[in-house]
C-alpha cells in the first residue's frame, strides 16, 4: 500500500526532528540547567526561528541565501559565533545571583534566544529549501501554498518534539538546582553550547 505524500512528509520530518542536532542540544541545556518555564519560552522562539525559515522558503528568500555562497557563509557563521557567544554568557554567569534567582522562571531573553539560534541555524534553511520542496507535486498549481502547507505541519511536529524534550530536560532541573551544583552545571552548559556549535560548523561546512 502507497502511503499518501503528506503521510510520507510527516514520517520523514519527525524523524529528522528526532535526530540529535542545535535545538534538540540547546534546549534539553537550558531546560535542565533553567528549568520547565524557560525551556518552553524557548520553544517558543525556536518555532518563531523555524517560521521565519518558513515564510523565506515560501517567497523565494532561502534560494537567494543558499545561491549566494556570502551570504550562506554569513547565515552559517553568525549562528556559530551567537551560540558560542551564549556559551561564553553562560561561562561568565556562573555565579551572578540574577541568574539564579530567576532560575526555573524564563523570561522574554529566552523566546529570543531561541528565535536568533534557529533563525541562524543553516540546517534549518537547507531543510525549508531541500526536503519540503521534494514533497511538493510536480504538478502543484500553487507551489507556495503547498510549501506553507507542509511547513505548518513540520512546525506542528517540531513543537511536540521539542515539548518532549524541554519536559524531559525540566525533569534533571531539581538536582541541578541544589546547592553546589550550579556553578558546574553552569560550567557544563557552556561547554555544551561550545560542543553544538562546534557540529553546527562541521555538519553545514559542505552545504
Amino acid at each position: 500500500m502507497t502511503l499518501s505524500p503528506v503521510l510520507q512528509f510527516l514520517i520523514a520530518a519527525t524523524l529528522i526532528e528526532l535526530t540529535p542536532g542545535p535545538n534538540m542540544g540547546y534546549l534539553a541545556l537550558v531546560s535542565a540547567r533553567r528549568g520547565l518555564g524557560a525551556g518552553l519560552l524557548t520553544v517558543v522562539g525556536v518555532t518563531l526561528g523555524l517560521a521565519a525559515h518558513l515564510i523565506a522558503a515560501a517567497v523565494g528568500l532561502s534560494q537567494m541565501a543558499v545561491g549566494q555562497p556570502v551570504l550562506y557563509q554569513a547565515l552559517r557563521w553568525g549562528g556559530v559565533a551567537y551560540l558560542l557567544w551564549l556559551a561564553f554568557d553562560a561561562w561568565r554567569s556562573r555565579t551572578t545571583p540574577t541568574e539564579l534567582d530567576h532560575a526555573g522562571q524564563g523570561d522574554w531573553r529566552d523566546v529570543r534566544r531561541g528565535f536568533l539560534t534557529n533563525v541562524l541555524n543553516p540546517k534549518a534553511l537547507i531543510f525549508y529549501l531541500t526536503v519540503i520542496p521534494s514533497f511538493v507535486p510536480a504538478d502543484a498549481t500553487s507551489g507556495p501554498r503547498a510549501v506553507l502547507t507542509l511547513g505548518v505541519l513540520h512546525l506542528a511536529v517540531s513543537v511536540a518534539v521539542h515539548l518532549g524534550l524541554v519536559a524531559l530536560g525540566a525533569r534533571a532541573y531539581g538536582w541541578v538546582a541544589q546547592a553546589g551544583r550550579v556553578r558546574r552545571v553552569q560550567g557544563a552548559f557552556a561547554i555544551g553550547l561550545v560542543a553544538v556549535a562546534a557540529w553546527v560548523a562541521w555538519s553545514t561546512r559542505g552545504a
